[in-house]
């Protein structure tokens, strides 16, 4: 009998103490005493109840989505415009990436170029930065023969504020027919011009997946925007130095960074 009491009691005493103390904002200081009734949730308090400061969450996690738009010409009897997407995500030192895109030739062909997925590490030291990534170039083109081919890609940068060198080196384990393993090298020098704008220069190497072709060789200007703290735009001019190479190239892109 006496345990029943003492239970009876200690709710009547906890629903009593509630009835007592309201606080509809839920910033810990009463109604009765709150000069500030409608506090955000995020709000800091001070004993009257009204804010001080904010409560900060650090975002880690983010994404962006990039739509771009391009045209390339490899002589002068073909030439071909794409549309692409683009999705990043960056996680601290760790990113993803994956790209697709669809074309269209002066020639009358058509279809979807082969789709890239990629993760990075990316560690910093002082003034250098060392990224190294794996990634696969899913095999979406529907030519004969087709299949997915993989590569591991490291990165060097080195930052001379405002400038920055970068050495990008890159293997490719190609598995289509009649085709070759390729290396890539790419020399980048880039140019912090404002807090939002950023160019480069680039020279890359690359031997072609044909044994009887001649290595590629081109020349690119890069140069990216951001026109708010989520809107960016980026642009890009290629020129072909070797004779296999690509003769022009050019593309832009609209993204939003969240």
């Amino acid at each position: 009998m006496l345990k029943k009491t003492s239970f009876f009691l200690l709710i009547c005493f906890v629903f009593t103490s509630e009835a007592a103390f309201l606080d509809d904002d839920l910033d810990g200081v009463a109604n009765e005493d709150d000069l500030c009734p409608n506090s955000a949730l995020t709000d800091i308090v001070d004993a009257t109840g009204c804010s001080v400061g904010k409560i900060t969450f650090k975002k880690e996690h983010h994404f962006d989505i990039t739509a771009g738009i391009s045209y390339s010409k490899f002589d002068d009897n073909n030439s071909q415009t794409a549309q692409s997407i683009s999705l990043g995500y960056y996680y601290g030192n760790f990113s993803a990436y994956f790209y697709t895109s669809n074309y269209d030739s002066k020639t009358g062909e058509s279809g979807i170029d082969d789709s890239t997925l990629a993760f990075y590490y990316r560690k910093v030291q002082k003034d250098i930065a060392y990224k190294i990534g794996i990634g696969s170039y899913i095999p979406t083109n529907d030519a004969d023969g087709n299949e997915a081919d993989y590569f591991f890609n490291t990165k060097i940068t080195y930052y001379m504020d405002p400038y920055d060198l970068t050495l990008d080196l890159q293997h490719t384990f190609v598995n289509d027919n009649a085709s070759e393993d390729t290396n890539r090298l790419t020399l980048t020098l880039g140019y912090l011009f404002s807090q939002k704008g950023y160019s480069a220069f680039s020279y890359t190497w690359q031997n072609s997946v044909y044994a009887d072709e001649k290595d590629l060789e081109n020349a690119a200007l890069y140069i990216s925007y951001f026109i708010d703290e989520h809107w960016f735009i980026s642009g890009e001019v290629s020129l072909g130095i070797s004779e296999s190479a690509t003769d022009f190239s050019s593309v832009v892109n609209l993204g939003y960074y969240f």
